[in-house]
């Protein structure tokens, strides 16, 4: 498993603990090993921090940037070791894929549970449960040799032919609204965090079905 160290901004921000956590576990949910430095206690000197960090860096395969990382001096020299040590430099880009399939899977739970007492919809919400639950724990298994896109086109063609049907007509077809109504509801709200990566997630939502809009025309003209 990839170790990953992540690197934001903590001085400063009153609410870093919060940020790194919610980061530290999504990753957790797609199989990383992660180090997370705002676990910490306070009470150590700034370069003490520094030293440990570095040491932790060196022991790690990647490192992984919050979106905040340039507004940070020691987040900033965190990265210029880990490129020295030749570590993977990751992002939210490399994992937006993940991330979407991941908010649908809530989405889609949280939806099928509704439904569970329902007798005329009983067997598509347990499906739905079951095709859910695979996909998660699929995500703990991507290939991370290989691109997102590749793992994701990898996983919608090991489906059988049920599933490829209720991958591609019920999970990623109307996922779209599922996240625009996630969105709407945080619009009020003061999480900024959570806002822009609902936003992402929605963009990403398109991206996944013309993806696998291709993927299935290739399939039938096979």
């Amino acid at each position: 498993m990839l170790k990953v160290y992540l690197s934001g901004k903590i001085t400063g921000d009153v609410d870093y603990r919060k940020k790194f956590e919610a980061v530290q576990n999504e990753l957790m949910a797609y199989g990383y090993v992660v180090f997370n430095p705002a676990v910490l206690r306070d009470g150590f000197e700034y370069e003490d921090y520094v030293a440990r960090d570095l040491l932790i860096l060196s022991r790690c395969d990647a490192i992984y940037l919050l979106r905040d990382w340039k507004n940070s001096p020691g987040a900033r020299r965190e990265v210029e070791e880990a490129k020295r040590l030749g570590l993977k430099i990751l992002d939210e880009d490399d994992i937006k894929i993940r991330r979407t399939l991941n908010q649908i899977c809530e989405d889609t739970s949280s939806l099928v549970k509704g439904q569970m007492d329902c007798e005329e919809n009983r067997i598509w919400a347990r499906e739905m449960k079951s095709l859910t639950i695979e996909i998660q724990n699929r995500l703990k298994n991507f290939d991370l040799s290989v691109g997102e896109e590749e793992n994701l086109l990898q996983m919608y063609e090991s489906f059988d032919t049920e599933k490829k049907r209720l991958f591609y007509e019920e999970f990623i077809a109307d996922s779209d609204k599922l996240i625009e109504y996630d969105l709407m509801e945080k619009m009020e709200g003061d999480d900024f965090e959570e806002k822009i990566r609902l936003s992402q997630v929605y963009k990403v939502s398109a991206d996944i079905m013309a993806l696998i809009e291709a993927k299935v025309a290739e399939l039938q003209l096979a």
